[in-house]
């Protein structure tokens, strides 16, 4: 019953954010008419000036290259330098505020994400009458690592700093699991795939921060959601952080 309700409450939030995303958006563009319509009445006034400059541009689209971990007790480690997390996101800005200082934009939009979590250990994640675990490999591995793949949604709040230049960005976001798999490579060059829900999330949401000047920032995110369901033997949860081109 407890990971029925938890389900539920996961669907209901992603349904949510997807909501107003998709509401914001299709709003957006009745403002941005009747902007125009302002626009043009008040440049016909004696008292028009110049408009201003906003730091966000209308639509944006991002790659995000970074690193994995996860806050845990019970997973393995991990090698860090090789759990790397990829994202692809397209976002539309929309711009509350312009300001001789300071701009302000909600971004909202979606996104495709990869974590992959490579072990450090001889181990690999198998399906267990109990869950996900993982298992000794009596073969001597160059690599073993799982992946997941998820679709998001997320939103952020933006300020822009104009005399600086920097721009300071945090939010949420919500998704869900659109995939996950292991595979392991031997020191003998053979290799294996193993694609299965491990037990895994179906859905999730989580927290992100980002800093960044003049195209080029940094970023974090913490997912509240466990990696695994709440009847799971091992858990933990995602922290992915890196750059955003």
């Amino acid at each position: 019953m407890r990971v029925a309700a938890k389900t539920i409450i996961m669907k209901t939030l992603v349904k949510t954010i997807a909501a107003l995303a998709i509401a914001i958006t299709v709003n957006s563009g009745a403002f941005a008419q009747d902007d125009e319509n302002d626009s043009r009445e008040y440049k016909q006034s004696s008292h028009y000036s110049p408009k201003k400059h906003n730091m966000f541009s209308r639509k944006d689209f991002g790659l995000y290259v970074g690193l994995n971990t996860y806050e845990t007790k019970n997973l393995p480690e991990l090698d860090n330098v090789r759990s790397r997390y990829v994202a692809l996101n397209w976002k539309k800005n929309h711009r509350l505020i312009t300001g001789n200082h300071v701009d302000v934009a909600l971004g909202t939009g979606f996104e495709f994400s990869w974590n992959n979590y490579m072990m450090k250990e001889n181990i690999r994640l198998v399906n267990t009458p109990n869950g996900a675990g993982f298992v000794d490999v009596k073969e001597n591995l160059d690599k073993s690592k799982f992946v997941v793949s998820s679709f998001n949604i997320p939103m952020m709040l933006q300020f822009g700093f104009k005399e600086s230049k920097w721009s300071l960005g945090v939010g949420a976001y919500g998704g869900a699991r659109i995939g996950s798999y292991v595979k392991t490579k031997e020191e003998t060059g053979a290799k294996e795939h193993f694609k299965s829900a491990y037990n895994l999330n179906k859905f999730h949401y989580g927290f992100a921060a980002e800093l960044g000047r003049e195209g080029f920032a940094i970023f974090a995110r913490y997912e509240a959601t466990p990696l695994f369901n709440d009847n799971n033997p091992i858990n933990g949860n995602a922290i992915s952080f890196g750059i955003r081109l």
